[in-house]
């Protein structure tokens, strides 16, 4: 079967998509552990681990636009 080689516009839209997808949970996750923080107390280890996901995220954006 021969190989079809995909465009690479297509590859771009669905790294595009997956970043949105890690804004999107990174976002969440921020809420989350804002109403986290402010029902139950803050917590240094939930803020750490959610600053540590942002960097990630930020990081996934400036390595692929």
């Amino acid at each position: 079967m021969a190989r079809t080689e995909r465009h690479p516009r297509n590859r771009s839209r669905s790294v595009a998509l997956h970043n949105r997808q890690v804004a999107g949970v990174t976002a969440g996750l921020l809420v989350a552990v804002s109403v986290y923080s402010a029902v139950l107390g803050s917590n240094g280890w939930l803020w750490f681990g959610w600053t540590v996901l942002l960097l990630a995220c930020v990081a996934l954006f400036a390595v692929r636009p």
